[in-house]
Order: C-alpha cells, then structure tokens, then sequence
C-alpha cells in the first residue's frame, strides 16, 4: 500500500506539520472568493490544515520524546 511508505521521522512529521500551518494561514489570508461557498470551502480548507498541523506537530514531539537517545 501506499501507505506504509510514508516517512516515518519526527522530525519529518513536524516539518509537514508546519508546512500545513504555513498553508492554512496562506489559505485564510489570501483566498477570498466572493460567493458564499467559495467562502465556506476556503473555511473548511484552513480548519482542515489547522487540524492536520496540529496532529502532526503533537506526533511529532510525542515521537521525539519516545525515541531512545544516545549513548551519553
């Protein structure tokens, strides 16, 4: 499946996380269609990265935290 090649970092899961977050905000301020469901899906849009954002950043740091650490 195409789903057990995903990366598999935190630190790539923070990287994507923010990514989704810079999009959101790009989405909120700079897309603004003037019917009433072009407005509604731009919405749905930002709430959908501004969830993903922060899933992906709280797997993050829990993966971080989980990760056995060096020899030291």
């Amino acid at each position: 499946m195409i789903l057990t090649r995903r990366p598999q970092g935190a630190a790539a899961m923070i990287s994507v996380g923010l990514a989704c977050l810079t999009a959101g905000i790009v989405a909120q301020r700079f897309l603004h269609p003037t019917s009433d469901l072009g407005q509604s899906l731009v919405a749905g849009l930002t709430g959908i990265l501004f969830g993903l954002s922060i899933a992906l950043n709280v797997g993050g740091m829990a993966a971080t935290k989980s990760r056995p650490r060096g020899g030291n």
